[in-house]
Protein backbone atom coordinates (compact mmCIF):
# COMPACT_ATOMS: atom_id res chain seq x y z
CA UNK A 1 0.00 0.00 0.00
CA UNK A 2 1.28 3.46 -0.90
CA UNK A 3 0.13 6.90 0.13
CA UNK A 4 -2.73 8.47 -1.82
CA UNK A 5 -2.83 12.23 -2.32
CA UNK A 6 -6.29 13.35 -3.42
CA UNK A 7 -6.97 16.33 -5.64
CA UNK A 8 -9.98 18.62 -5.40
CA UNK A 9 -13.44 17.05 -5.67
CA UNK A 10 -15.00 16.93 -9.14
CA UNK A 11 -17.26 19.90 -9.79
CA UNK A 12 -20.18 17.67 -10.80
CA UNK A 13 -19.98 15.97 -7.38
CA UNK A 14 -20.08 19.37 -5.65
CA UNK A 15 -23.06 20.38 -7.80
CA UNK A 16 -24.94 17.18 -7.06
CA UNK A 17 -24.32 17.30 -3.30
CA UNK A 18 -25.53 20.89 -3.20
CA UNK A 19 -28.89 19.79 -4.61
CA UNK A 20 -29.07 16.34 -2.99
CA UNK A 21 -27.10 16.50 0.28
CA UNK A 22 -28.71 13.37 1.74
CA UNK A 23 -28.50 11.15 -1.36
CA UNK A 24 -26.64 7.86 -1.12
CA UNK A 25 -23.80 6.91 -3.45
CA UNK A 26 -26.03 4.38 -5.21
CA UNK A 27 -28.78 6.95 -5.66
CA UNK A 28 -26.33 9.41 -7.18
CA UNK A 29 -24.79 6.77 -9.43
CA UNK A 30 -28.22 5.90 -10.83
CA UNK A 31 -29.49 9.46 -11.16
CA UNK A 32 -29.22 10.39 -14.83
CA UNK A 33 -31.75 13.21 -14.63
CA UNK A 34 -29.75 15.40 -12.24
CA UNK A 35 -26.27 14.47 -13.45
CA UNK A 36 -25.59 11.99 -10.68
CA UNK A 37 -24.33 9.21 -12.94
CA UNK A 38 -21.88 11.61 -14.58
CA UNK A 39 -20.76 12.83 -11.14
CA UNK A 40 -20.08 9.22 -10.08
CA UNK A 41 -18.08 8.60 -13.27
CA UNK A 42 -16.03 11.74 -12.68
CA UNK A 43 -15.35 10.64 -9.09
CA UNK A 44 -14.01 7.30 -10.33
CA UNK A 45 -11.95 8.86 -13.12
CA UNK A 46 -10.50 11.56 -10.85
CA UNK A 47 -9.64 9.04 -8.13
CA UNK A 48 -7.86 6.80 -10.65
CA UNK A 49 -5.94 9.83 -11.94
CA UNK A 50 -4.96 10.92 -8.41
CA UNK A 51 -3.72 7.38 -7.67
CA UNK A 52 -1.66 7.24 -10.88
CA UNK A 53 -3.73 4.32 -12.15
CA UNK A 54 -3.14 2.00 -9.17
CA UNK A 55 -5.58 0.30 -6.82
CA UNK A 56 -5.45 2.09 -3.47
CA UNK A 57 -4.78 -1.18 -1.65
CA UNK A 58 -3.01 -3.86 -3.70
CA UNK A 59 -1.45 -1.46 -6.27
CA UNK A 60 -2.53 -3.39 -9.32
CA UNK A 61 -3.17 -1.28 -12.40
CA UNK A 62 -6.72 0.00 -12.85
CA UNK A 63 -8.10 2.06 -15.70
CA UNK A 64 -11.13 4.19 -16.55
CA UNK A 65 -11.27 2.28 -19.82
CA UNK A 66 -12.12 -0.92 -17.88
CA UNK A 67 -14.82 0.26 -15.46
CA UNK A 68 -16.01 -3.32 -14.81
CA UNK A 69 -12.63 -4.11 -13.19
CA UNK A 70 -12.48 -1.11 -10.83
CA UNK A 71 -14.79 0.92 -8.63
CA UNK A 72 -15.07 3.59 -5.97
CA UNK A 73 -14.33 2.26 -2.50
CA UNK A 74 -15.50 4.17 0.54
CA UNK A 75 -12.88 3.76 3.26
CA UNK A 76 -15.47 4.49 5.91
CA UNK A 77 -18.26 2.25 4.57
CA UNK A 78 -21.11 4.06 2.87
CA UNK A 79 -23.55 1.72 4.64
CA UNK A 80 -23.01 3.85 7.76
CA UNK A 81 -26.14 6.01 7.61
CA UNK A 82 -25.17 8.39 10.41
CA UNK A 83 -27.24 11.54 10.35
CA UNK A 84 -24.28 13.79 11.00
CA UNK A 85 -22.20 12.84 7.96
CA UNK A 86 -22.88 11.55 4.47
CA UNK A 87 -20.01 9.11 4.01
CA UNK A 88 -21.27 8.00 0.62
CA UNK A 89 -20.77 11.40 -1.03
CA UNK A 90 -17.69 12.52 0.90
CA UNK A 91 -14.96 12.94 -1.73
CA UNK A 92 -12.21 12.53 0.85
CA UNK A 93 -13.67 9.15 1.82
CA UNK A 94 -13.44 7.84 -1.76
CA UNK A 95 -10.67 5.66 -3.17
CA UNK A 96 -10.34 3.87 -6.48
CA UNK A 97 -9.94 0.14 -6.03
CA UNK A 98 -9.71 -2.95 -8.20
CA UNK A 99 -12.50 -5.53 -8.19
CA UNK A 100 -10.67 -7.41 -5.42
CA UNK A 101 -10.95 -10.65 -7.35
CA UNK A 102 -14.75 -10.59 -7.11
CA UNK A 103 -15.08 -10.51 -10.90
CA UNK A 104 -12.36 -13.00 -11.72
CA UNK A 105 -12.87 -15.15 -14.79
CA UNK A 106 -13.64 -18.86 -14.40
CA UNK A 107 -10.06 -19.61 -15.42
CA UNK A 108 -8.72 -17.23 -12.77
CA UNK A 109 -11.00 -18.74 -10.14
CA UNK A 110 -9.78 -22.25 -10.94
CA UNK A 111 -6.23 -21.08 -10.28
CA UNK A 112 -7.16 -18.90 -7.30
CA UNK A 113 -10.54 -19.96 -5.84
CA UNK A 114 -12.91 -17.58 -4.08
CA UNK A 115 -13.57 -16.50 -1.39
CA UNK A 116 -10.02 -17.21 -0.24
CA UNK A 117 -8.63 -14.92 -2.92
CA UNK A 118 -10.90 -11.96 -2.34
CA UNK A 119 -8.80 -8.92 -1.45
CA UNK A 120 -8.84 -5.15 -1.03
CA UNK A 121 -12.30 -3.64 -0.42
CA UNK A 122 -14.05 -6.89 -1.42
CA UNK A 123 -12.46 -8.69 1.54
CA UNK A 124 -12.78 -5.70 3.88
CA UNK A 125 -16.52 -5.44 3.12
CA UNK A 126 -16.93 -9.19 3.70
CA UNK A 127 -15.39 -8.82 7.17
CA UNK A 128 -17.63 -5.85 7.98
CA UNK A 129 -20.79 -7.63 6.78
CA UNK A 130 -19.95 -10.72 8.85
CA UNK A 131 -19.21 -8.65 11.96
CA UNK A 132 -15.48 -9.44 12.05
CA UNK A 133 -14.57 -5.74 12.09
CA UNK A 134 -16.78 -2.73 12.92
CA UNK A 135 -18.39 -0.51 10.31
CA UNK A 136 -16.42 2.40 11.73
CA UNK A 137 -13.21 0.61 10.73
CA UNK A 138 -10.81 3.51 11.20
CA UNK A 139 -8.01 2.35 13.44
CA UNK A 140 -8.43 -1.32 12.52
CA UNK A 141 -6.61 -0.90 9.23
CA UNK A 142 -4.38 1.81 7.84
CA UNK A 143 -5.86 4.20 5.30
CA UNK A 144 -3.74 5.03 2.25
CA UNK A 145 -4.88 8.61 2.81
CA UNK A 146 -2.88 8.88 6.05
CA UNK A 147 0.05 6.53 5.50
CA UNK A 148 3.42 8.31 5.57
CA UNK A 149 5.49 8.72 2.40
CA UNK A 150 8.61 7.79 4.40
CA UNK A 151 9.67 5.46 5.80
CA UNK A 152 8.26 2.43 4.02
CA UNK A 153 6.25 0.56 6.66
CA UNK A 154 6.15 -2.68 4.67
CA UNK A 155 8.73 -5.38 3.97
CA UNK A 156 8.54 -8.31 1.55
CA UNK A 157 9.31 -11.99 1.91
CA UNK A 158 10.78 -12.58 -1.54
CA UNK A 159 10.31 -16.34 -1.29
CA UNK A 160 6.58 -16.26 -0.61
CA UNK A 161 5.63 -12.85 -2.01
CA UNK A 162 4.05 -12.00 1.36
CA UNK A 163 3.98 -8.44 2.66
CA UNK A 164 4.96 -7.96 6.30
CA UNK A 165 5.42 -4.98 8.61
CA UNK A 166 8.89 -3.47 8.52
CA UNK A 167 9.33 -3.59 12.27
CA UNK A 168 12.32 -1.23 12.36
CA UNK A 169 10.39 1.44 10.45
CA UNK A 170 7.12 0.90 12.32
CA UNK A 171 8.79 1.51 15.68
CA UNK A 172 9.57 5.09 14.66
CA UNK A 173 6.14 5.95 13.27
CA UNK A 174 2.95 6.75 15.17
CA UNK A 175 -0.45 6.61 13.46
CA UNK A 176 -3.14 8.68 15.15
CA UNK A 177 -6.00 6.28 14.33
CA UNK A 178 -4.73 2.98 15.73
CA UNK A 179 -6.84 0.49 17.69
CA UNK A 180 -3.77 -1.60 18.55
CA UNK A 181 -0.73 -1.28 20.75
CA UNK A 182 1.78 -0.54 18.00
CA UNK A 183 2.13 0.49 14.38
CA UNK A 184 3.50 -2.98 13.65
CA UNK A 185 0.22 -4.54 14.79
CA UNK A 186 -1.76 -2.04 12.73
CA UNK A 187 0.18 -2.97 9.58
CA UNK A 188 -0.31 -6.68 10.37
CA UNK A 189 -4.07 -6.20 10.67
CA UNK A 190 -4.18 -4.03 7.55
CA UNK A 191 -2.58 -6.82 5.51
CA UNK A 192 -5.00 -9.36 6.99
CA UNK A 193 -8.18 -7.27 6.60
CA UNK A 194 -7.37 -6.49 2.96
CA UNK A 195 -6.13 -10.08 2.42
CA UNK A 196 -3.08 -8.72 0.62
CA UNK A 197 -1.25 -12.02 1.08
CA UNK A 198 -3.84 -14.15 -0.71
CA UNK A 199 -2.31 -16.62 -3.16
CA UNK A 200 -3.42 -14.55 -6.16
CA UNK A 201 -1.58 -11.40 -5.10
CA UNK A 202 1.43 -13.20 -3.60
CA UNK A 203 2.00 -14.98 -6.92
CA UNK A 204 2.02 -11.66 -8.77
CA UNK A 205 4.55 -10.23 -6.34
CA UNK A 206 6.80 -13.26 -6.78
CA UNK A 207 6.67 -12.62 -10.53
CA UNK A 208 8.18 -9.18 -9.93
CA UNK A 209 10.85 -10.62 -7.65
CA UNK A 210 11.86 -13.09 -10.37
CA UNK A 211 11.77 -10.38 -13.02
CA UNK A 212 14.07 -8.13 -10.98
CA UNK A 213 16.55 -10.99 -10.49
CA UNK A 214 16.51 -11.71 -14.21
CA UNK A 215 17.17 -8.07 -15.04
CA UNK A 216 20.05 -7.99 -12.54
CA UNK A 217 21.67 -10.90 -14.36
CA UNK A 218 21.06 -9.30 -17.76
CA UNK A 219 22.71 -6.04 -16.70
CA UNK A 220 25.72 -7.88 -15.28
CA UNK A 221 26.11 -9.87 -18.50
CA UNK A 222 26.17 -6.55 -20.37
CA UNK A 223 29.16 -5.53 -18.28
CA UNK A 224 27.39 -3.07 -16.00
CA UNK A 225 29.45 -2.78 -12.78
CA UNK A 226 27.62 -4.41 -9.83
CA UNK A 227 27.63 -1.09 -7.97
CA UNK A 228 25.65 0.53 -10.83
CA UNK A 229 23.05 -2.25 -11.20
CA UNK A 230 20.64 -1.07 -8.46
CA UNK A 231 20.41 2.44 -9.94
CA UNK A 232 19.82 1.01 -13.42
CA UNK A 233 17.00 -1.12 -12.02
CA UNK A 234 15.39 1.89 -10.34
CA UNK A 235 15.53 3.79 -13.63
CA UNK A 236 13.88 0.85 -15.36
CA UNK A 237 11.09 0.17 -12.90
CA UNK A 238 10.29 3.72 -11.78
CA UNK A 239 10.25 5.34 -15.21
CA UNK A 240 6.45 5.33 -14.89
CA UNK A 241 4.78 7.40 -12.15
CA UNK A 242 3.98 5.09 -10.37
CA UNK A 243 4.54 1.43 -11.39
CA UNK A 244 2.19 -1.44 -10.61
CA UNK A 245 3.03 -3.16 -7.31
CA UNK A 246 4.90 -0.04 -6.24
CA UNK A 247 5.55 -1.27 -2.68
CA UNK A 248 6.88 -4.62 -3.91
CA UNK A 249 9.40 -2.83 -6.14
CA UNK A 250 10.25 -0.42 -3.34
CA UNK A 251 10.98 -3.31 -0.98
CA UNK A 252 13.02 -5.27 -3.53
CA UNK A 253 15.17 -2.30 -4.56
CA UNK A 254 15.73 -1.09 -1.01
CA UNK A 255 17.90 1.91 -0.24
CA UNK A 256 18.47 2.94 -3.85
CA UNK A 257 14.70 3.12 -4.34
CA UNK A 258 14.31 5.21 -1.17
CA UNK A 259 17.06 7.56 -2.33
CA UNK A 260 15.38 7.93 -5.72
CA UNK A 261 11.96 8.61 -4.21
CA UNK A 262 13.43 11.27 -1.95
CA UNK A 263 15.26 12.84 -4.91
CA UNK A 264 11.97 13.26 -6.83
CA UNK A 265 10.15 14.52 -3.70
CA UNK A 266 7.79 11.54 -3.59
CA UNK A 267 4.64 12.39 -1.68
CA UNK A 268 2.24 9.70 -2.85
Amino acid sequence: MKRVCKGSPPQKLNDYVLINPEATWDQMKGDNAQGGSQAAKECRDQAIHDQKGLCAYCEQEISSSKPHRCRIEHFHPKIDKTRTHNWGLDWYNMLAACDGGSRSSQEEQRAHPLPGNLACDAHKDYLIQTGKIPVACEGYLLSPLVIHSFPNLFSLDKGTGYLKPDVASCINVEISENAFGSTTELIDHTIAILNLNCDRLAAKRRHYVVNIDQNKKTLRKKGIPPSDVPEKLVQRYFKKEWPEFFTTLRCCLGKVAEDYLKSVNYQG
